[in-house]
């Protein structure tokens, strides 16, 4: 009989053809125009470099950031992907990159709570498997446990299904998080956007989430933006070294920063759309904040 690990594994595979297979028949069909790879949290500057490109020529697609990258390597290339994580650029050869510039994470609740709140609150956490924004939650999530007190790292792990480790060598934190699964009172989706589903519709109350993503939102009037602690915003390094273990491989989580690639010369010109783009205007900064 086959171990429910091992069963999951053969569905997420069979779900991943799958998809790959729809991503191709779309790309490979005529007068598709340029097709764009953007994480949610970038799906604003994605279209608003459409915008300026001619949107009736542009297929801007909402993609976690890991999701894009299997996708690229399966074959299924688009003209541009845009990214919520530099360190991703390890695993794709683009033509040419274009530096987004850093941002922050908050916490977004739908009513009046605080950080100190997180140890009971019903929290949406995207999957650190396919989103980057899911090995980053549960990064901050380490930090708000063990300096602010503001959960606890047993009930996370046994919620998550993901261990925590401490190495006392170079005071680095692994997050194993290949075997990830929600119980409790933790909700999981695959990428920020499922995960902002369940915010809206009620189904969680509290969610992390990177600036962009808010301001393309427009969360700002409609719930409660949570700061985060200045050492774990993200828009520096964080204070100790976090490496998230994913079923991708080992990735140091480091400062959020954004870029935007190109495969072919139509994605080219789509970059030089995007470079007139103020970027402020969606919640990034080319400096650290």
């Amino acid at each position: 009989m086959l171990s429910k690990f091992t069963l999951l594994s053969i569905i997420a595979a069979v779900i991943m053809t799958l998809a790959a297979a729809a991503f191709l028949t779309l790309n490979t069909l005529g007068g598709r125009g340029v097709v764009v790879f953007a994480a949610p949290t970038l799906m604003g500057v994605a279209r608003g470099a459409a915008d300026l490109y001619g949107s009736g020529s542009v297929d801007v697609r909402s993609i976690g950031s890991v999701m894009g990258v299997r996708l690229i390597q399966a074959g299924n290339v688009p003209d541009v992907f845009l990214s919520v994580d530099w360190e991703l650029l390890k695993f794709i050869q683009p033509r040419r990159v274009l530096d987004l510039g850093h941002f922050r994470l908050l916490l977004v609740c739908r009513d009046n709570y605080t950080l100190a709140d997180l140890g009971h609150v019903k929290l949406g956490i995207a999957n650190p498997n396919l989103a980057p924004i899911g090995y980053r939650s549960l990064a901050a999530i380490y930090w708000l446990g063990t300096k602010y007190k503001s959960l606890t790292l047993d009930e996370v792990s046994l919620s998550l299904n993901i261990t925590y480790i401490h190495n006392s060598s170079d005071q680095s934190v692994w997050i194993y998080a290949r075997n990830f699964e929600a119980n409790g009172r933790f909700t999981a989706r695959d990428d920020l956007a499922g995960v902002a589903a369940l915010l809206e519709g009620g189904a969680v109350d509290c969610i992390f989430a990177h600036s962009p993503f808010i301001v393309a939102r427009g969360y700002a009037g409609r719930f409660k933006i949570i700061e985060m602690p200045e050492e774990i915003t993200f828009l520096q390094d964080p204070p100790i070294k976090f490496i998230a273990v994913t079923e991708s491989g080992p990735i140091e989580v480091k400062a959020f920063r954004a870029f935007a690639v190109s495969f072919t010369p139509a994605g080219d010109d789509f970059l030089d759309k995007m470079e007139q783009i103020d970027l402020e205007k969606y919640g990034l900064w080319r400096g650290r904040g």
